[in-house]
């Protein structure tokens, strides 16, 4: 029984997390985060990532959502794939559910979790095609930061049980200062990753029974 994982990194602590004492677990390979804001580029990263790991293992889990152009991608391989079924890495972590219904909360909510909050602002800005805006056009980065979260009152850091979370949290209110933004906290009680996972080794292991 051999399982693979093509994951996003963002999702790299808790991935590694249900990946611990996982002998069966052979390939793991982490894609930059930020890619969702270029669909296209997206989809052909993982595609090559499932493929350069295709012929070593008989299972792959995808730790990513739909991310805006990976629904269906696992029907283009022969391979079984589990692909949880949710929106995007918030909604995996914090689940479907508890997503939507923050968001009818306050619908001008930044989600950060553990991996967004220590990438930092300043990766956000590049990812969004901010930074070189504003070197292009000469406007004021703060002005830009101003005009991008007009529409946004507060940001929910999402506790997932990583170790040294309270760090994390701190990186998230340094994010919240820059962008104007109050915090607020969420425990996530997600089981959607250690699920996809248990999957995996389900269809491996009828896969290896015949």
């Amino acid at each position: 029984m051999r399982i693979g994982v093509v994951s996003c990194a963002i999702m790299r602590n808790e991935m590694e997390i249900i990946l611990a004492d996982r002998p069966y677990v052979e390939k793991v390979v982490y894609l930059d985060a930020g890619k969702h804001v270029r669909p296209r580029e997206l989809r052909e990263s993982v595609s090559e990532a499932i493929k350069s790991i295709h012929d070593q293992v008989d299972v792959i889990l995808l730790g990513y959502g739909a991310c805006r152009s990976l629904k269906g991608i696992g029907e283009e391989f022969d391979i079984p794939i589990v692909h949880p079924d949710a929106e995007d890495c918030i909604a995996i972590l914090l689940t479907p559910q508890r997503y939507h219904e923050e968001i009818a909360k306050t619908a001008g909510t930044w989600f950060m979790t553990p991996g967004w909050a220590q990438l930092g602002p300043d990766m956000i800005l590049n990812e969004l095609g901010l930074l070189d805006r504003a070197q292009l056009s000469g406007v004021d980065k703060d002005e830009l930061i101003k005009d991008l979260f007009a529409g946004y009152s507060r940001g929910l850091y999402i506790d997932t049980g990583v170790e040294d979370s309270g760090r994390y949290e701190e990186m998230a209110q340094k994010s919240c200062d820059l962008f104007n933004l109050s915090l607020e906290k969420r425990v996530s009680g997600s089981t959607i990753l250690k699920d996809a996972l248990d999957e995996a080794v389900r269809i491996a292991r009828s896969l290896e029974n015949g």
